[in-house]
């Protein structure tokens, strides 16, 4: 991911560089530090060298979340 997330005022999620981002880059999120279990789906196909393969949302990954991402990841989960 090159984008994480804050909560703002409106109930969504405004997006925020977590790196530098070349000119016509993807913006690529984490469905994990948005989701507190993830059940549609299981098989992440991000094809990133980093890719964790599997989404369980942030109740099998919240340690790695907050660890990637800082303070960038949905406030909700924040009281897990």
């Amino acid at each position: 991911a090159n984008v994480g997330i804050k909560d703002n005022e409106f109930g969504a999620y405004d997006f925020f560089a977590i790196r530098s981002i070349e000119s016509g880059e993807e913006l690529l999120w984490d469905y994990e530090a948005a989701e507190y279990e993830i059940g549609a789906f299981s098989k992440c196909l991000c094809g990133s060298d980093k890719c964790r393969e599997y989404l369980g949302g942030f109740k099998t990954s919240g340690d790695k979340i907050q660890e990637l991402y800082g303070d960038y990841y949905a406030n909700y989960l924040k009281d897990t």
